[in-house]
């Protein structure tokens, strides 16, 4: 089967809506070698989708439907037919679309309770850290990086804006009950101290980036954890600033 053109237009608004989140993946694209970086656009802007489908929007209704679109869409890329401006940079690599489907559409759907601890937050979401994991290292043919380091990044961009959630950024519950808060508090602007608490916790359960890994991979887990520190001292949502960011992807990507 012949493959598609990538409409660059199209694939170039999915990548700035993307990189508007994660700024410091922009500023770490021009250290990816030249012929992998349309795939690297394309799977950053697909993760944030896919994140976005599963994660942050307000009605369920539009959650179940757009994470079954979605489902549909990564199994289309399995047979080489993806309809989505993305699919032209991802169809042709040898990934495991079906299983992150059935990721995507099992976390949609599930009825997950409030997690009691970071452990049961993660927990949570290893089923589909543990799928995106696989198939960004089939993507890139790399080894398999850290699932826990997935679903790390994806409990801390669930920040700020998951607090006013049904979710309400899935906090723990023993971080409510040992700030005396409830999550509604902490999204009107009283849990500075609880948010510091929940940075200190996902850095240290974080994993540290490793040779072998996916060069989008160990960018990905050392700026969060950069953010982490941020959140755990600040706490800040933001990305560090420019010029720390661009020194830390160039010691990030030497590291292969």
């Amino acid at each position: 089967m012949s493959a598609r053109t990538p409409d660059h237009g199209a694939l170039d608004h999915f990548v700035a809506k993307w990189q508007r989140r994660e700024p410091e993946m922009a500023l770490a694209e021009p250290f990816c070698p030249s012929a992998e970086r349309l795939r690297f656009r394309a799977w950053g802007a697909l993760v944030h989708e896919l994140r976005e489908a599963v994660f942050e929007l307000s009605d369920p209704a539009v959650t179940a439907a757009k994470s079954r679109w979605w489902a549909e869409e990564l199994l289309a890329l399995a047979d080489g037919q993806g309809r989505h401006p993305l699919a032209a940079a991802l169809q042709e690599a040898a990934v495991p679309w079906p299983a992150l489907a059935s990721a995507v559409l099992a976390t949609a759907t599930a009825e997950a309770g409030r997690p009691g601890d970071t452990a049961a937050a993660l927990a949570q979401l290893r089923p589909l850290a543990e799928a995106l994991a696989n198939a960004e290292a089939a993507l890139f043919g790399a080894e398999v990086g850290d699932a826990g380091a997935v679903a790390v990044h994806l409990l801390l961009h669930r920040l700020p804006e998951g607090l006013g959630a049904e979710d309400q950024a899935r906090l723990p519950l023993h971080l409510l009950a040992r700030h005396g808060l409830d999550a509604s508090a902490v999204a009107a602007g009283r849990g500075g101290a609880l948010l510091r608490d929940w940075g200190r916790e996902l850095q240290a359960v974080l994993p540290s980036p490793k040779p072998g890994q996916a060069l989008f991979r160990r960018l990905r887990t050392g700026f969060d954890r950069a953010r982490l520190g941020r959140l755990a001292r600040g706490p800040r949502f933001d990305a560090p600033a420019a010029l720390p960011t661009v020194l830390r992807a160039w010691r990030l990507a030497r590291a292969r």
